[in-house]
């Protein structure tokens, strides 16, 4: 086995209703329908919490996704993914006030939100909650992100990922221009901070119309009107798949929120990381963690599980499928019987994420699929690997998983709110636990130190 001694696995809960990776999670009977209400997020909290979950974490995107048009019809009346986003800052400080141990993980794109903003509302919340926040960083992926924030249109990934380089760079050091001990708060003496131990990020900002010909760098003269968390400052988190976004990863993430299409890929894709970090940025492999998303499917008994996900199946509408696949591609039409793989090539670049497109054409390929069957999976769990069965087989096979290298642990996808996750909690966390892999109970207070990181 090749995991460390006295290393367990990590769970991650990922929240973004009302489908998650679900298409038909929001026409359930078993999928709550109040997730406009403070009370879904509160009690969602609790459950992972209850289930000693590292961290629950909540997606995000800028605008109601668009067909090749630049309509946002389809999205709406079949509750696509993204028809609805609370704002992630807001929902994470209600989930901090719901509970006292898990992490708590924001979305915040860099290529919209200024770092200074970035820094001062994230730290905010690590100090309210006593140093339970990461950041999970996008770039934000389509023009109409762009336009509902002041742009034309997106710009290429390779000059998202640049300004992402610079934005993080320059949150960190917002985030460090508090020294260690700055905050004295002296009654006796009269000394609040030491202004020796705070610090500017930069002494000039290129500004347009100021020193000759300079541009607007976008960047942050600091330093930020907060000191340091109690973890230093917050986890950062990042899913790029692609050859760029593995690089911005190896430089930049804790955690990875990473997918895989084989265990063979997911092991693969985890000591790529590792060995970029620790070649190309000098990082020690063991500050990054790899965790792959999965969708688990729990019965009581394999047979029941197996019921739970053919019901799942036969609830989607074929029609309607399709339909919300050739929004997602930017199609006017699709040949149900055509090769998923030719019909992806065709609409190469239309979901702004070339990662997300290239794990699509990788199963499809694998599995032989016609665009009929890819419309289906992609409604089912948008081609997320599934682990069906008992408690005690769901927890043999992420074991094995974790065991065997190819992940650090997991990103947790319900099919259904709250329900997954509530028999992922009360079936195979006990199993994991009894397994000696995954905790028994929260040994620190931070996410640093759930993730077994040390302090800043």
């Amino acid at each position: 086995m090749s995991q460390q001694a006295g290393r367990q696995m990590h769970l991650v809960g990922m929240v973004n209703p009302p489908t998650s990776q679900y298409a038909e999670n929001w026409r359930d009977p078993l999928g709550r329908s109040d997730w406009l209400s403070g009370r879904f997020y509160a009690d969602l909290a609790r459950t992972l919490e209850r289930g000693c979950f590292d961290m629950i974490f909540f997606a995000d995107a800028l605008a109601v996704p668009e067909d090749g048009d630049g309509d946002y019809g389809t999205t709406l009346r079949t509750a696509g993914k993204g028809s609805i986003y609370l704002d992630p800052i807001t929902t994470v400080s209600l989930a901090a006030g719901a509970t006292t141990r898990i992490g708590l993980g924001a979305t915040i794109s860099t290529s919209f939100v200024p770092p200074y903003a970035i820094a001062r509302q994230l730290l905010s919340v690590d100090h309210l909650s006593g140093g339970r926040v990461a950041w999970n960083i996008v770039t934000s992926t389509t023009d109409a992100e762009a336009r509902n924030m002041g742009h034309e249109s997106i710009d290429p990934p390779g000059a998202r990922y640049d300004r992402a380089d610079d934005v993080v760079q320059t949150v960190i050091d917002l985030w460090n221009s508090w020294e260690p001990g700055a905050l004295v708060h002296d009654r006796e003496s009269g000394l609040f901070a030491d202004p020796s131990r705070v610090h500017r990020v930069r002494e000039e900002l290129r500004l347009p119309g100021a020193h000759g010909d300079g541009v607007a760098d976008g960047l942050s003269r600091g330093p930020l009107t907060l000191p340091r968390s109690p973890q230093g400052h917050p986890v950062l988190m990042q899913a790029g798949s692609s050859p760029r976004g593995r690089a911005f990863a190896a430089r930049w993430a804790e955690v990875v929120f990473a997918v895989g299409d084989s265990e063979e890929g997911m092991r693969a894709l985890r000591e790529e990381l590792r060995e970029r970090a620790r070649v190309d940025h000098g990082r020690d492999p063991d500050s990054i963690r790899v965790l792959q998303g999965v969708q688990p499917v729990v019965g009581w008994t394999d047979a029941d599980a197996e019921a739970k996900l053919r019901m799942l199946r036969n609830r989607i509408d074929p029609a309607e499928a399709l339909v919300k696949l050739a929004r997602l591609l930017h199609a006017d039409d699709l040949d149900p019987q055509a090769l998923a793989v030719d019909v992806l090539a065709a609409h190469r670049g239309a979901t702004g994420s070339m990662g997300f497109e290239d794990m699509l054409a990788a199963v499809s390929t694998q599995r032989g699929f016609t665009v009929a069957d890819l419309a289906i999976e992609q409604a089912l769990n948008q081609l997320h690997p599934q682990v069906v069965g008992s408690p005690a087989t769901v927890a043999d096979r992420l074991g094995h998983l974790y065991l065997s290298g190819a992940a650090d642990g997991f990103i947790v996808f319900p099919a259904l709110y709250h329900s997954s996750f509530e028999d992922f909690v009360a079936g195979v966390v006990p199993e994991l636990q009894c397994r000696g892999i995954f905790r028994t109970g929260y040994t620190g207070a931070t996410l640093r130190e759930h993730l077994g990181y040390r302090l800043h």
